[in-house]
């Protein structure tokens, strides 16, 4: 009996990691969505997408204006930097915002170019 309640633990555990993971906003459906919205004239609003991507994000942005680069599992630049430094393939969304709306938005691959901030 005490073996059928861990594996059931360890499931719940599973299925509830796989539900988090599965919910996020780091994908390309997420700036379908982000691309639609400003094209009908409806932007989403800089803190929707952050609220939106959480803590899953890094940002270059001046004076409401710039770009937000998520990446799951990585919470600033220097997370990014380590992953594309040790060769590892890092996908994400990259937004673009001007004047606190978001007007652009692509799910692609993430390169050290996209992380200059100057």
């Amino acid at each position: 009996m005490k073996r059928f309640f861990k594996w059931l633990g360890v499931f719940a555990a599973c299925f509830g990691l796989f539900v988090l993971v599965s919910c996020s906003n780091v994908s390309q459906s997420y700036a379908d969505k982000i691309n639609k919205a400003a094209k009908d004239g409806e932007a989403i609003t800089l803190d929707q997408v952050r609220k939106d991507l959480g803590d899953d994000r890094a940002e270059i942005v001046v004076l409401n204006s710039g770009v937000i680069i998520s990446v799951k599992g990585c919470k600033s630049i220097e997370d990014i930097k380590t992953k594309i430094d040790n060769n590892e393939d890092v996908e994400g969304i990259v937004v673009t915002i001007l004047a606190s709306k978001a007007t652009a938005a692509e799910y692609r691959k993430i390169t050290a170019n996209d992380l200059k901030t100057k």
